[in-house]
C-alpha cells in the first residue's frame, strides 16, 4: 500500500486508534535503522515492537508489531507508526525544498506590501472564507463594545459545522479543531472582563457554555476538550461575580437573571455539577428577599427533576443542601445557620461540618458522639469509605484528648488495612516493651490480607524494606516471582543466589509467553551484571 493512501487502505477504526496512539503520545520512539527500515516502540497494555518496511516508491511492502492482535493485516500500533513516518518524511521533504530553493517567511514577505494591499488582501481572503471573515471581526471588535451574540455563535458553529460528519457527529479526532471558535471566543470574554465589563464577559461566556452544551451532546469528547471549555465558561463566570463590589446595580441584576435562567437550560440537562455551579455564582448575587426567592424556586425545579430520575444519588441534594446553607449564612445569621446544619446531619458535609465544629469550641464528647452516629449509619449502609472517614474522626479526638488505648487500636486497624500513614504514629505511641509483640502482629495481619487489597500488599513489602526484614522479602518474592524485578536490589547483597535462581524461573516462564519476549532481554542482561 502506498504510504500518502493508507487512508484508503486500513479499516477506519484501526486508523482512529491510531490516530488517537501517536497523537497521546504512545509512540515512545521510531528509528530508521536501515535504508526506508523503521523500527519502534508503541506503548499500549504493554511495550510493543513495530517494524515497518518500504520501497524508495513510498509503497510499504512489510509491517509488523508483536502485539496479540490477529483481526486484520493492521494493528492500531502498526497504524499509529505509519502515520508517524509519512508527517516525518513529509516535514523532511518541506526542509528539503526550503533548503535547495531558499524563500523569504511569511511575514517578511507581507512587510513589503503597502497598507492598501494589505487591506486589498485581507478583504479578499475574508470573502473567500468564512472563518477568516469571523476571525476578522472578532478581532476588530472593540469589548466595551456591544457585539451581536449571533457574531459570537456563527464563528463556534463554523468550525464545529466543518469538522463534523454528515450526521452533524464530531469524531474524537475532529473535536480539537471543532472548539477553535469557542476558544477565540473565550478569549475575547477574558479581554472583555480584564477591562472591567462584567456583565459583557458574562454574556459571552454563557453563549459560548450554550453552545458547548450542545455539542457535548453530538461529539466524542473522550479527551475532555469541550469540557474544559464548559469548566472555563463557569470559572470566568465565577471570576466576573466575584467583582461584584464594583459592579453597577443594574448591572449586577442583570448578571443575576442571566445566570440563574442559564442555569436550568435545556443544554446543561444532566450535568448536575454545571447546573449547581451556575448556581453558586447566582448565590453570590442575591441582594434582595425577591431574588433569594427565585433562586430557591429554581433550585426547587431542579431537585424536584433530579427526584424524578430512576436513579437518584446524594451527591446533588448534598450540593443544593451546602449552597442553602451559604445563603442563610450570608443572609439570616449565625443561628439560622447553625440550626440549618443540626436538621441536615444525615447528610455527611454537614456531619462532617458539626464535627470540626464541635472540636474546634473542645466539645469533644459530642464530637465523639457525631463521629460514632456517622460510623453506625453509614456501616449499616454499607459505606466502607464513609466508615473509615468517621474513624478517623475518632482518632483525630482520642488524640486530643490523650486517650492513647483507643488510639492504638484504631491506628492498627488503619496499619493492617494498608494505610501508611499510622505506621509510625502507632509506632511513637508504644513503648519499646509493647512494640516487638504489636509489630509480629500487624505483620501476620498483613500477611493474611495482602490478596486482598493492593494497599495491604504494598504496606507489606514496604514494612519489610523498611524494617530490614530481608529474609521474609525473600519469601514474599519466592511466592511472586515477577515481584523479582521489584525487590531484587533489597536482597542481592545478602540472598545474591537466590536472587539469580529466581530470576532464571521467572525469565522461563515469562518466555512461554510470546509478547512479553521483548522484557526478556533486558532481565537477561540483569543476570550477567
Amino acid at each position: 500500500m502506498k504510504l500518502e493512501q493508507i487512508e484508503n487502505t486500513i479499516d477506519p477504526i484501526i486508523l482512529e486508534r491510531g490516530e488517537a496512539y501517536r497523537d497521546n503520545g504512545s509512540i515512545l520512539s521510531i528509528e530508521e535503522v536501515g535504508p526506508l527500515l523503521y523500527r519502534a516502540k508503541v506503548e499500549g497494555s504493554e511495550l510493543y515492537g513495530v517494524e515497518v518496511r518500504m520501497d524508495s516508491r513510498g509503497e510499504v511492502i512489510y509491517t509488523e508489531c508483536n502485539c496479540p492482535y490477529d483481526m486484520g493485516p493492521v494493528c492500531k500500533h502498526v497504524a499509529a507508526v505509519l502515520l508517524e513516518i509519512r508527517e516525518e518524511l513529509s516535514l523532511a521533504r518541506v526542509i528539503f525544498k526550503s533548503k535547495t530553493a531558499p524563500q523569504e517567511n511569511l511575514p517578511a514577505q507581507l512587510s513589503k506590501l503597502s497598507k492598501e494591499e494589505l487591506i486589498e488582501l485581507l478583504v479578499h481572503f475574508s470573502k473567500e472564507i468564512k472563518e477568516v471573515e469571523l476571525k476578522l471581526t472578532l478581532k476588530f471588535s472593540e469589548s466595551d463594545r456591544k457585539v451581536d451574540l449571533t457574531q459570537y455563535k456563527k464563528m463556534i458553529r463554523s468550525f464545529i459545522k466543518k469538522n463534523s460528519d454528515r450526521y452533524g457527529f464530531v469524531p474524537y479526532r475532529n473535536v480539537p479543531d471543532a472548539v477553535s471558535g469557542a476558544e477565540m471566543v473565550m478569549e475575547k470574554a477574558c479581554e472583555i472582563l480584564e477591562k472591567g465589563h462584567c456583565l459583557r464577559s458574562i454574556e459571552v461566556s454563557l453563549c459560548v457554555l450554550r453552545e458547548m452544551g450542545d455539542l457535548l451532546q453530538a461529539c466524542d469528547d473522550s479527551g475532555g476538550f469541550v469540557g474544559g471549555i464548559i469548566q472555563e465558561c463557569l470559572n470566568l463566570v465565577q471570576t466576573a461575580v466575584n467583582q461584584r463590589e464594583n459592579i453597577p446595580e443594574k448591572d449586577r441584576v442583570r448578571m443575576f437573571q442571566l445566570i440563574l435562567k442559564e442555569a436550568v437550560h435545556p443544554s446543561l440537562e444532566g450535568w448536575n455539577d454545571n447546573q449547581l455551579s451556575l448556581l453558586e455564582s447566582a448565590a453570590d448575587l442575591i441582594s434582595s428577599p425577591g431574588e433569594r426567592g427565585e433562586w430557591e424556586r429554581q433550585l426547587e425545579y431542579l431537585e424536584n427533576k433530579e427526584k424524578s430520575q430512576s436513579h437518584v444519588g446524594s451527591y446533588f441534594f448534598e450540593i443544593a443542601a451546602q449552597l442553602r446553607y451559604q445563603v442563610i449564612q450570608r443572609n439570616d445569621g449565625a443561628e439560622q445557620a447553625r440550626k440549618f446544619l443540626e436538621d441536615h446531619l444525615d447528610l455527611t458535609p454537614f456531619r462532617k461540618m458539626a464535627i470540626e465544629d464541635a472540636m474546634t469550641h473542645h466539645q469533644f464528647e459530642k464530637a465523639l458522639q457525631l463521629a460514632e452516629q456517622g460510623e453506625h449509619k453509614d456501616a449499616l449502609k454499607g459505606y466502607p469509605g464513609l466508615v473509615n472517614q468517621w474513624k478517623k474522626f475518632r482518632y483525630e479526638i482520642y488524640r486530643l484528648t490523650q486517650q492513647v488505648e483507643q488510639q492504638v487500636k484504631l491506628a492498627e486497624e488503619f496499619v493492617v488495612s494498608g494505610e501508611y500513614t499510622y505506621y509510625s504514629g502507632l509506632k511513637e505511641l508504644l513503648s519499646k516493651e509493647e512494640w516487638p509483640a504489636a509489630y509480629e502482629r500487624i505483620l501476620n495481619k498483613l500477611d493474611q490480607n495482602r490478596s486482598r487489597n493492593w494497599n495491604t500488599e504494598s504496606l507489606y513489602t514496604r514494612v519489610l524494606i523498611e524494617e530490614k526484614e530481608t529474609r521474609r522479602l525473600l519469601d514474599y518474592v519466592r511466592n511472586y516471582k515477577r515481584s523479582i524485578v521489584d525487590y531484587y536490589p533489597h536482597l542481592m547483597d545478602e540472598y545474591a543466589e537466590d536472587v539469580f535462581e529466581l530470576f532464571r524461573l521467572f525469565i522461563v516462564e515469562e518466555a512461554k509467553d510470546s509478547t512479553n519476549r521483548k522484557h526478556i532481554s533486558g532481565y537477561a542482561k540483569l543476570l550477567r551484571i
